[in-house]
């Protein structure tokens, strides 16, 4: 008899372990933290600018992101970089609202950190007499982690 309920133990306690790994592994993939970063491709000096990063977790805005933070450098100046926070947010929207002093090529880079993710995009926004040059960052890069 003893035999018997220990042998019944065991078994509950393995099929136990066994549904909670079958329920773990249903074969979803994870949303992935999507951050579109918009702006102005030109702007004259000293004029107002506002660059928009939208924070989406599959289809759904994000409005309790971890960490968003916008790093801006001159081309060829990221030891000099600014770190600034966002001016406003609604439905997922984090906006910089800033102003550049002199001409040049500027790259914008937004740091998100939501949903146990992070992301980077940049963008380049040329201020005023520049020429559009191909620098390493005139793509728009994504990064993941």
């Amino acid at each position: 008899m003893r035999k018997m309920v220990g042998i019944i133990l065991m078994l509950a306690l393995l099929s136990a372990c066994g549904n909670s790994a079958a329920s773990n592994d249903k074969g979803e993939v994870p949303e992935l933290l999507e951050v579109k970063l918009t702006g102005p491709e030109q702007v004259e000096k000293n004029e107002s600018v506002i660059v928009k990063a939208a924070v989406t977790y599959g289809d759904t805005p994000v409005d309790d992101a971890d960490d968003v933070e916008f790093e801006v450098w001159k081309d060829g100046d990221k030891d000099n970089s600014k770190m600034i926070q966002p001016k406003k947010k609604e439905k997922g929207v984090y906006e910089l609202h800033t102003a550049f002093k002199q001409d040049g090529l500027y790259i914008i880079q937004v740091h998100v950190t939501a949903k146990q993710q992070h992301n980077m995009p940049k963008t380049n926004i040329h201020v005023g007499d520049v020429k559009k040059e191909s620098s390493s960052t005139e793509e728009e890069d994504t990064s993941h982690h």
